[in-house]
């Protein structure tokens, strides 16, 4: 369970696709290892020993600038994010489960397994195009940068654990739905 928002030492978060948030123990650790300062605790959730009571971190922040590594890596989630979790084909948004990924260039005829061959589609249109390589997307498929796929994720819903996450977060607030965390998971 990843209940605390992890910020860069410039207050913006390490990343937005995915979200920067880790485990409330590895804050607490990374928080005694002075790699990371707290911003902001839980209101009512702390961790107890027979001699101590600590106070859980909902956001730290990093002691030292990370260079984060901004290329967006190659997965099913990022692919359906690139194209908007809509079929290249039709056109439908079914739900997300019925999604399937395709390649335009089938693999029996030499298509490879990378950004510019696979695009999302739903079941119907997969099934229908098979091994068919004259049929083609509306739009073919590119791979896409950090900053693309951070205003394309933008525009779905987020879960925040605590609403403190908001003051770092440039999310749309129609678009933000709270989910306290589970304590002592």
């Amino acid at each position: 369970m990843s209940d605390t928002l992890i910020l860069n030492a410039d207050g913006n978060p390490l990343s937005v696709v995915p979200l920067s948030v880790i485990s409330w123990q590895t804050a607490m650790r990374l928080t005694y290892q002075e790699k990371v300062r707290a911003v902001h605790y839980y209101d009512d959730w702390t961790v107890r020993s027979p001699g101590r009571e600590w106070e859980v971190p909902s956001i730290v922040m990093c002691t030292e600038f990370v260079k984060w590594n901004r290329v967006v890596k190659y997965n099913r989630t990022n692919i359906l994010l690139r194209d908007m979790f809509t079929c290249q084909f039709c056109g439908d948004k079914p739900p997300v489960g019925q999604l399937t990924l395709d390649h335009v260039l089938p693999r029996i005829h030499g298509g490879k397994t990378n950004w510019t061959n696979i695009v999302t589609a739903c079941k119907t249109c997969n099934h229908n195009k098979g091994s068919n390589k004259k049929i083609v997307p509306k739009k073919l498929p590119q791979k896409p940068n950090y900053y693309e796929l951070c205003a394309k994720r933008m525009k779905f819903p987020i879960t925040v654990r605590d609403k403190n996450w908001l003051t770092f977060l440039a999310w749309p607030e129609d678009k933000v739905e709270f989910k306290p965390p589970r304590k002592g998971s």
